[in-house]
């Protein structure tokens, strides 16, 4: 896998406006004495996109993560399900678009000063980013501002108060910029060269661009099945693999690390480190006692990965993996004798974008499905194989082995259900991914925790009147089309939600 250490500050907020400095030959620089004719550092641009973003992705395991049980974070009022809606909304909605170290606003200049400058291969690259960035916010929300988003430098009025596309439009944009995409990088000169050194991804090389692409173009394309027919694009994709490379290796995955290992919200120098907690949910399946989410009979070796056994296990020389309970509210005084995030977990210091565990369940489910041939079992192991490597665990020994063996023969009684649950916990930090998986394929099933205020799990982010007030006529059209119909709630359903 491809892991570079990055540090925010370096590049923050500078790139933006960034022009060639005056040089002995100012005259011939510019035409203009007050203004450079030369555009910002594409190589610039491009290298802030990334770390700009990432924060948001790794911190997801506090929203959506407790909403989906992933993570239940002891005194957090967003496990509980009683937490301020609106303001979960319009954070999460101005983080998006106005913040994130400015990933959207530089994703739309790199676009349009490469499409100036020539260079189609950062304006293929500047798609791919953006498709990743803003499938995680429709997800959320439903119809929002895609083609026209992030755009206020040109000044119109079409990008100040930008339209919100319906998700389906959405859907078909990221799917023909990824398509477009793979094939620019496919075939473009070696003179268009992607700066190395700010490629925090994959060092500059265009078949693992193109290999990220596809296998973005097969997320989005599983995301919207039970909405859509997506069988002949899927087929395309795995049967023409010189044309539509994806992910063949856990080496091909995107992952992002911080310099310092102290921006990890998961490393010990975090003051309430010790309230951050996997799931009662997920432990109780690791251990094989997932009851209607069983996926094995035996404990998953990611478990002893991720966690450490209880402070009173270990003294009584019994050690037991024990899971924080989901919806206690945070005024409840809960036992203290939970399983902690391992060392294992606080040093990890790596999100992973995408992983090639993913693209085998997504595989499993389409020879499910009957879209492609080949047998899901088989896919599905992979997966399973795949997600363990990434971890460093030895799928050869015979603990890993017997839960393997294990997990595969249990597959036949829902194949749906076990591809679902292996790919939440895949990853199990990945809160947008996991809370879309659960929405769409409607596992692992989660009941409400006993101090829960709310009626349901939310399905949704509604918009909030804090930032709907800035753009009304078009945040009404959304809101008045289906699928909202006017029901702009957290209950109601997003586009490709139809289950």
């Amino acid at each position: 896998m491809t892991t570079k250490n990055y540090t925010f500050l370096t590049i923050l907020f500078t790139v933006v406006f960034l022009i060639k400095g005056c040089t002995t030959d100012f005259e011939e620089i510019n035409t203009n004495p007050n203004q450079s004719n030369q555009g910002p550092s594409l190589d610039l641009l491009f290298g802030a996109i990334v770390p700009g973003f990432i924060g948001q992705n790794i911190n997801s395991y506090q929203v959506p993560g407790q909403f989906v049980q992933q993570f239940a974070v002891k005194n957090s009022e967003e496990g509980a399900l009683t937490q301020d809606d609106d303001a979960i909304s319009r954070r999460t909605w101005e983080i998006f678009y106005s913040e994130n170290g400015g990933a959207l606003r530089n994703v739309e200049l790199l676009k349009f000063e490469a499409e100036n400058q020539g260079h189609q291969t950062y304006k293929a690259i500047a798609n791919i980013l953006k498709t990743y960035m803003l499938s995680q916010l429709t997800d959320l929300f439903g119809d929002i501002p895609y083609k026209d988003a992030g755009q206020g430098f040109k000044l119109e009025d079409r990008y100040l108060f930008p339209i919100y596309d319906s998700q389906q439009e959405i859907y078909d944009t990221m799917l023909a910029d990824l398509e477009n995409a793979n094939s620019v990088l496919a075939n473009s000169p070696a003179t268009e060269i992607i700066d190395a050194n700010r490629d925090l991804l994959f060092s500059g090389n265009k078949l693992a661009w193109r290999k990220f692409a596809n296998s973005l173009r097969l997320r989005f394309l599983l995301r919207i099945s039970e909405a859509t027919n997506v069988s002949a694009r899927v087929a395309d994709i795995f049967n023409n693999s010189t044309n539509n490379p994806v992910f063949t290796s856990i080496s091909d995955e995107p992952s992002f690390s911080y310099n310092s290992i102290n921006n990890w919200p998961f490393d010990n120098s975090n003051p309430v480190i010790d309230e951050i907690r996997i799931s009662e949910t997920v432990v109780e399946i690791m251990k094989g006692n997932g009851g209607v989410n069983s996926v094995s009979t035996l404990q998953d070796p990611r478990l002893s990965w991720l966690l450490s056994p209880t402070a009173n296990s270990i003294t009584t020389g019994t050690p037991e993996f024990v899971g924080q309970p989901v919806g206690i509210a945070s005024d409840i005084t809960e036992s203290d004798d939970r399983s902690l995030l391992s060392d294992n977990f606080k040093n990890l210091n790596t999100f992973w974008l995408l992983t090639f565990a993913e693209v085998n369940f997504i595989k499993a489910e389409a020879a499910f499905r009957g879209i492609i041939s080949g047998n899901a079992t088989d896919y599905y192991k992979a997966g399973i194989n795949a997600s363990l490597q990434r971890y460093g665990i030895d799928v050869s020994t015979a603990t890993s082995t017997a839960y393997i063996n294990d997990a595969v023969v249990n597959f036949a009684s829902n194949q749906i259900k076990h591809i679902a649950i292996q790919r939440w916990l895949d990853q199990v930090n990945n809160g947008f991914e996991g809370y879309a998986v659960w929405r769409r394929m409607n596992f692992p099933t989660l009941s409400l925790g006993p101090d829960v205020v709310a009626t349901q799990i939310p399905t949704r982010y509604f918009y909030s009147s804090k930032t709907t007030d800035k753009n009304q006529a078009n945040a009404d059209a959304a809101i008045n089309r289906a699928p909202l119909n006017g029901n702009n709630t957290p209950l109601a359903k997003v586009w490709w939600d139809v289950n």
